[in-house]
């Protein structure tokens, strides 16, 4: 399932259990002994991408290891998988969604554009609430020109300065 290193932490999982869709597992998340959150992934089927959702506790990013968990399971999708992460335990970001920011302005959405995510979506209230939680979406791109073209896009509606600064230092390396 999902196993790794992150940061010099063990990467793993406890309590696998498969749903009644064949490509779909649930398990607990865990960065060294700490719980980082409940995870869905779906491996994928013909046209439907792999995709991973965490309902997530935001402490990797205390800990400086957040784009570095958010990289791995960049690293682990395919082009076009989508990485979904809930915000409701994340105050900062929860409130400038709130306030109209654009989800790269966000912290999490910051450390899910510096892990390689370049598309973006905020589920409010994902599929009417049936969903889960309100998370970000952030999908890894098909490739370098798709990434390009998805950030000089985000440029005209990111606000924070820093967040702009990253996306035209990494638009003129693609």
């Amino acid at each position: 399932m999902i196993e790794g290193e992150v940061s010099g932490y063990k990467l793993s999982y406890k309590n696998l259990r498969k749903s009644h869709i064949r490509e779909l597992y649930y398990f607990e998340l865990y960065l060294g002994d700490r719980f980082v959150g409940w995870c869905n992934y779906f491996t994928g089927r013909g046209e439907y991408v792999p995709w991973i959702e965490i309902d997530y506790d935001p402490w990797p990013r205390e800990e400086g290891t957040e784009v570095e968990l958010f990289k791995f399971f960049y690293n682990l999708l395919p082009p076009m998988g989508r990485l979904f992460v809930t915000y409701e335990k994340d105050k900062e970001t929860e409130e400038m969604i709130f306030k109209g920011y654009h989800a790269m302005d966000t912290p999490l959405g910051f450390s899910m554009l510096r892990a390689g995510f370049t598309w973006f979506k905020v589920w409010y209230y994902p599929e009417g609430g049936n969903e889960g939680a309100p998370k970000l979406q952030g999908n890894r791109p098909l490739n370098e020109e798709v990434a390009r073209r998805e950030l000089e896009e985000a440029l005209e509606e990111v606000k924070r300065e820093e967040v702009r600064r990253w996306i035209l230092e990494h638009v003129k390396g693609k």
